[in-house]
């Protein structure tokens, strides 16, 4: 009898464990599947090879869409490098910075159309969303965010779900985890995580940063995948907004530590030394979700904005592989066709490549 009820006992922790609750001052989490480090029962060492090396600039997001390479720069005049990975060639820099013709202030996110023709830039300096071709030669289209927009809705990393309906993120939000809007703007509709209860006692602009995120489409448009910049979450949802799974992990009280004191006489977040950073970069096949993940403190001399720890996940939330990379790196994207991962090194800020084969 003694044996039974221990046995039981064991059973119900272990249960805890993986779907248990976890709370910090600011957010309580329900009904989420707790992962650890040694998780990951398949664990891979990638070798880095430069891809380019010749370049000059400042590299500090990634994205391949079919054979190119838009890597966007946050110091030179013009804002795009283009790299043709399948003839291992430079193609040059695109899109100037400016108000003119074909110009943008700033470029903090490249996707890809729905039709699969043409690219698109989200100015988040002048709140556009511009469509051009492949080349960034030609304007095409552009959506304004300032017009016809609800007040208060910051747009953030949009991308295409359909040809008249896109997902993103708003700076200006953390109860709705993102929103579905319709391209006239005229429909959004808030998405929020059921499991997620938050202390509203705190000032907004502490929490919309606090539980701000990452967000990627799965290829084919029927999933769309969150992943925590501060809170070390992963949500994933159908293409209508419906939550099918959340995991946290890879840490056990995993918390973020901000000075509370001067934020609140700033108005806006003043992270310490000791305040962390969750993921970093996330991106997605049709098969599977890929996060960078830091774990870092913001004094860590390795920088907490770059990691070498990749974890990969099923769009069902089942743990897949842990990537060990020989370098830091600051964003990435992965050509599925060819099973490769590319990526900006750090700090030399080269363009390098990791075989999955």
């Amino acid at each position: 009898m003694k044996n039974k009820i221990s046995f039981i006992f064991f059973w119900f922790l272990s249960l805890f464990s993986l779907f248990g609750c976890q709370q910090s001052d600011l957010i309580e989490i329900t009904n989420a599947y707790l992962f650890k480090e040694t998780s990951f029962q398949n664990v891979q060492n990638l070798k880095s090879n430069v891809v380019n090396d010749t370049f000059i600039g400042n590299p500090v997001r990634l994205t391949k869409i079919n054979t190119l390479l838009y890597v966007i720069d946050a110091s030179l005049d013009s804002l795009v490098h283009i790299f043709d990975v399948k003839n291992n060639l430079y193609k040059g820099l695109s899109i100037s910075r400016g108000n003119g013709p074909n110009e943008l202030l700033s470029v903090g996110h490249i996707s890809l159309s729905e039709d699969r023709h043409s690219v698109w830039a989200h100015d988040i300096t002048s709140l556009r969303w511009y469509q051009f071709d492949t080349e960034l030669n030609t304007l095409i289209d552009k959506i304004l965010f300032s017009e016809n927009i609800i007040a208060n809705f910051y747009v953030r990393e949009p991308q295409w779900i359909s040809d008249n309906v896109f997902v993103c993120l708003n700076f200006n939000s953390y109860k709705e985890r993102f929103y579905i809007v319709n391209r006239a703007l005229t429909e959004i509709s808030p998405v929020f995580n059921p499991n997620f209860s938050f202390d509203d006692n705190f000032p907004p602009f502490i929490l919309n940063d606090i539980f701000s995120s990452l967000i990627y489409v799965r290829p084919d448009k029927e999933k769309v995948v969150l992943a925590g910049r501060y809170l070390d979450c992963i949500e994933i949802y159908n293409f209508d907004g419906s939550l099918t799974k959340l995991l946290k992990g890879p840490e056990t009280n995993f918390n973020f530590k901000y000075d509370k004191s001067r934020s609140l006489n700033a108005g806006v977040l003043v992270k310490s030394h000791e305040s962390r950073r969750a993921y970093i970069c996330l991106r997605s096949t049709n098969d599977r979700i890929y996060a960078l993940y830091s774990g870092k403190e913001r004094m860590d001399e390795s920088d907490y904005s770059t990691s070498n720890i990749i974890y990969t996940f099923d769009w069902e939330g089942n743990l897949l592989q842990k990537y060990v990379l020989d370098c830091r790196i600051s964003s990435f994207d992965v050509d599925d066709f060819t099973k490769t991962i590319y990526a900006i090194q750090e700090p030399n800020k080269y363009i390098v490549s990791f075989s999955l084969f």
